[in-house]
């Protein structure tokens, strides 16, 4: 009856763990499996916006022309851009005006102009943002 009683609790105990192990592995699985498509974020929709071209005289000599294309996050941050175009192209013009022949001759130096722009940007827009400026068009003389 004692052997009997021993091999029952030892099942018993074995069962017990199975079943523990298998929630815990049910648990892990379903949280990953079923987390990786709950918490994915919708696409987001991005959207061109073409801020024009510009001509304007450099700080020290000479002259930059360009013609700039931003990306934007979305709808309402390009309806924002469009009522805040003129503030936009005041920016981007300072911008320019301040820059010197030798800062911009190189493809370092407008990389640097397009962050500067895009920060510029940046700054006027409340909601949503740039994320990223792209020159379709450069003359530096």
């Amino acid at each position: 009856m004692a052997d009997k009683m021993r091999s029952t609790l030892k099942l018993l105990g074995f069962v017990i763990i199975l079943l523990v192990v298998t929630t815990v592995v049910s648990y892990f699985v379903a949280k990953n499996v079923l987390g990786e498509y709950s918490t994915k974020q919708p696409e987001r929709e991005l959207v061109t916006y073409d801020l024009g071209e510009y001509l304007t005289n450099l700080a020290d000599r000479g002259y930059v022309k360009v013609s700039i294309v931003c990306l934007l996050d979305g709808k309402e941050t390009e309806k924002e851009v469009a009522k805040k175009e003129f503030e936009v192209k005041d920016r981007i013009y300072a911008i320019l005006r301040s820059k010197t022949y030798d800062s911009v001759k190189d493809s370092k130096g407008m990389g640097i102009l397009k962050n500067q722009i895009k920060a510029a940007v940046n700054e006027l827009i409340d909601s949503g943002e740039i994320e990223e400026v792209f020159f379709t068009e450069i003359i530096v003389n």
